[in-house]
């Protein structure tokens, strides 16, 4: 598997949904992970990509491509391909398409679409009228590229059930597999009754700019609406640098989830932005913890309104539920059996296996 991201070190969606993939595909196959020497330095991030950028106005590749594509990288992919004997190689994302010419043509390629690049970008730039006639050019540019990628990959494995729809209209005969988001390990128990005010807890990455709007129409638009005393706990990365308000806990990155389980009545996904899978929806969701959600937060994946899910997207209609002795019943709710269900890897290996051996052949 070539990949930017490390799935035993990484801490974010991405890494998460590499571990379970990978839990998966070793119930039959040895994997071996191709990934940089180095990881770019922090501080050079944004100088990186507005370098990226500016070389993709010269080039016929994105610049989410150019700024993951590195010499030493694509060297030690073209080394590994050749020096052992490999069934396929698997392309951790879609700005790892520039892989496929560092492969032997003849080895069978998988592409892993955590998303779909160029939607991201669009919604990025979308509410800025300057900025997506400035972006349109190179919006255009990760769409071919996508759309190439997948006619030159001999499957590809979706995340979300709507990105594989788009792709498979693309691409007629596309080979296609979704895989959700999956956990290897088990079920965390949930300890924490529920007594006193509402404890809300929203798990997320916050330097992600999806989670950001969300939480300012969470703050602006619902808190404000909602009249009984109610707390809520922020974690994740960068969680800590939300503005202060009262009534709101920040606790930053978390490593251990059970400490946010037992901190909370239940959790809140308020998304209304944003491309892929909300994997940390999906995780809370295969620990059957309670959760209100908006329909986007969902994209992608197959769940719907029933015990310990509540799916709302309407400001006035989150602050209507936070206000109803509802709210109070969701949270002695657990998340159904068959929703976490299909989250597990068991669910799934078999079926992967099928699809990666047919490609092999």
């Amino acid at each position: 598997m070539a990949s930017l991201v490390d799935p035993t070190t990484h801490p974010g969606g991405a890494g998460t949904y590499t571990r379970g993939l990978v839990a998966a595909l070793r119930k039959a196959h040895a994997v071996d992970l191709v990934g940089p020497l180095h990881a770019p330095p922090g501080p050079w991030h944004r100088s990186r990509q507005l370098i990226s950028l500016v070389r993709s106005c010269g080039s016929k590749l994105p610049a989410k491509v150019l700024f993951a594509r590195q010499n030493e990288f694509e060297l030690r992919i073209r080394e590994a391909s050749r020096s052992q004997h490999y069934n396929a190689a698997l392309i951790n994302g879609g700005d790892m398409l520039w892989a496929l010419d560092a492969l032997p043509p003849n080895l069978p390629t998988v592409l892993i679409a955590h998303n779909l690049e160029h939607q991201v970008l669009a919604q990025q730039v979308g509410n800025s009228r300057l900025l997506s006639k400035i972006f349109t050019r190179e919006i255009n540019k990760q769409r071919q590229y996508e759309i190439e990628g997948f006619r030159h990959a001999r499957g590809v494995i979706f995340l979300s059930t709507t990105d594989m729809a788009w792709g498979c209209s693309q691409v007629p005969g596309l080979r296609a597999l979704h895989v959700p988001p999956l956990f290897p390990d088990p079920a965390l128990p949930r300890t924490r009754q529920p007594s006193g005010p509402l404890r809300l807890g929203f798990l997320a990455d916050f330097a992600w700019w999806p989670n950001r709007i969300g939480w300012r129409w969470l703050v602006n638009e619902v808190l404000t609406k909602v009249d009984r005393p109610l707390t809520v706990h922020l974690f994740g990365r960068q969680s800590d640098r939300m503005p202060a308000r009262e009534g709101v806990v920040a606790h930053g990155f978390v490593r251990e989830l059970r400490a946010v389980w037992n901190e909370v009545d239940f959790m809140i996904c308020p998304i209304r932005t944003g491309a892929g899978v909300n994997i940390k929806l999906a995780e809370s969701l295969y620990n059957r913890m309670p959760v209100l959600a908006t329909s986007q937060a969902l994209r992608g994946l197959d769940c719907a309104s029933g015990d310990g899910l509540v799916i709302i997207d309407h400001a006035s209609d989150w602050a209507s539920f936070l206000n109803s002795s509802q709210a109070d019943r969701l949270a002695t709710q657990t998340a159904s059996e068959g929703v976490r269900a299909q989250f597990t890897v068991e669910r799934h290996s078999e079926k992967l296996e099928s699809f990666l051996s047919q490609l092999a052949l």
